[in-house]
């Protein structure tokens, strides 16, 4: 279910403009199926739409207030399209304040509020901010501009947008008076319970009691059953290791008893060649013949390379059941020690399919001392980088991983020689739905979240890059845990 579709008529022309937007729509869109059931599921999708809506109104009414400010709109505009922006973060305080304090806030309401935003937000207001900078540039005075906007339209857009205006108004104002509503009923709660204290304080009091137990007997339940979902991921990690380990061990012994074999057989196979020069003739040429038409020099040459390429694979075979085993460990939040170089190989092994067709991936990997990490959330770190590198790369290049120790930090680099990074890109790429790709392609968040890993780790994320000579990312974290 979408609740808006993305058309044409919502651009601007405003590349940055138009690009908040679109993750604006996407995020409403992915939330508009949970919202709308309006049931318990409804309620929990609002509070991460409300923390979306408010870190999205943050950067984007910055970013048009400044882009405002630089093109030279006049005084009067900027402050009227200011108080839009005013508008919307007070009714999402309202809502915040509602959702938190009494729980009446409903998934249909917010989207309700939300499509009356977006039409009147980005199909009136900045589409006239976008028109007057249009129009500036074509040569007119800001002045000129601004009375352009504000003259009498034709009548059908007259009309459709004194509705957007009034639709937005009317919810406004009824999410006002429910808001004086709700005060109003617990200020009338607040006097009942002042009225019945004593009453009150022994149900308090029975409720805390109900409260701890239940608290307590809730987190005992998660625990049972987080034991037991990784006492059973744990029983089929090892029986899928002991199912394929067992052929593989086999595999491996054949193939060394095989690699003697045949050794043994190109030893006598040289003696037969050998007494083949006492032979009269005619015998010698048949087993001449005999011997090209099997290509014995060939078969010599390939079959050990055929018998090495197998125990690579083998032993390809192990490693990657080794890594599948420990990243399938579901992430717990429980900090343990790690050797950082094995979760990088893990990643590399997770991110191979994006990597292989892309990219060769050099190792210059130090020993490390164990780091008291959580394993799982830096190999999303990494895998995420290794990932990133590969898109990075248009055609064939070279992904470089390194290790290392510095002082009480480990560190760990993600190179590439792909196309790289301005300074201006840089500036921002761990800012949230911030993305270079292509409207659609991305979110912008996968950056933000490596950031916020990294700083929960108590640790340091940097990058470095030029256009043109490709991306290093570096990560250091303490080797003895600040706090876990």
């Amino acid at each position: 279910m979408k609740l808006m579709a993305w058309t044409p008529h919502f651009e601007t022309g405003l590349d940055l403009v138009d690009a908040q937007h679109h993750s604006l729509v996407d995020m409403v869109n992915q939330a508009a199926p949970h919202l709308a059931l309006n049931d318990e599921i409804a309620k929990l999708a609002v509070r991460p739409l409300l923390d979306n809506l408010t870190q999205y109104a943050a950067i984007h009414f910055r970013d048009e207030e400044r882009l405002m400010a630089e093109r030279q709109l006049t005084q009067d505009y900027q402050v009227h399209h200011r108080q839009t922006h005013q508008v919307f973060v007070d009714e999402l305080t309202q809502m915040r304040q509602q959702y938190e304090q009494d729980g009446t806030l409903s998934g249909t309401d917010l989207l309700r509020f939300l499509s009356s935003w977006l039409s009147f937000h980005i199909l009136l207001e900045d589409q006239n901010m976008a028109q007057q900078m249009k129009d500036m540039e074509a040569g007119q005075t800001a002045i000129q501009a601004y009375v352009r906007v504000s003259l009498p339209q034709d009548n059908a857009h007259e009309v459709y947008n004194n509705s957007l205006l009034e639709l937005f108004t009317l919810l406004t104002e009824r999410n006002r008076k429910l808001v004086l509503a709700n005060e109003s009923v617990r200020q009338s709660q607040a006097e009942l319970k002042a009225a019945n204290q004593s009453l009150e304080r022994h149900v308090q009091e029975r409720t805390r009691d109900l409260e701890a137990t239940l608290s307590q007997l809730k987190q005992t339940q998660g625990q049972l059953m987080q034991s037991e979902k990784m006492a059973a991921v744990g029983q089929l990690a090892a029986g899928v290791a002991h199912e394929i380990n067992n052929p593989v061990g086999f595999v491996t012994s054949n193939m060394g008893a095989l690699s003697g074999y045949i050794d043994q057989l190109f030893g006598l196979i040289q003696t037969y060649q050998a007494a083949t020069a006492s032979l009269p003739v005619e015998q010698r040429q048949v087993v001449d013949a005999a011997s090209k038409k099997i290509d014995l020099d060939y078969l010599r040459e390939d079959i050990p390379n055929l018998l090495a390429e197998t125990r690579e694979g083998l032993a390809r075979v192990k490693r990657i059941v080794s890594d599948l085993r420990d990243f399938s460990h579901s992430d717990d939040g429980q900090w343990a020690e790690a050797d950082l170089n094995h979760v990088l190989e893990s990643a590399l092994n997770v991110a191979t399919n994006e990597i292989k067709y892309k990219a060769k991936v050099v190792k210059e990997l130090m020993p490390l001392p164990a780091v008291a990490c959580i394993a799982a959330q830096i190999n999303q770190v990494l895998v995420n980088m290794l990932v990133n590198a590969a898109q990075a790369i248009n055609t064939q290049g070279v992904i470089t991983v390194r290790s290392g120790v510095q002082a009480d930090q480990v560190w760990l680099e993600v190179s590439d020689n792909g196309c790289g990074m301005t300074e201006d890109v840089q500036k921002r790429i761990f800012e949230p739905f911030y993305t270079t790709k292509p409207v659609g392609k991305g979110t912008g968040l996968g950056l933000s979240i490596t950031w916020e890993i990294i700083q929960r780790h108590h640790g340091d994320v940097s990058v470095h890059s030029a256009p043109g000579q490709g991306t290093t990312f570096h990560i250091s974290l303490p080797i003895k845990p600040i706090a876990m």
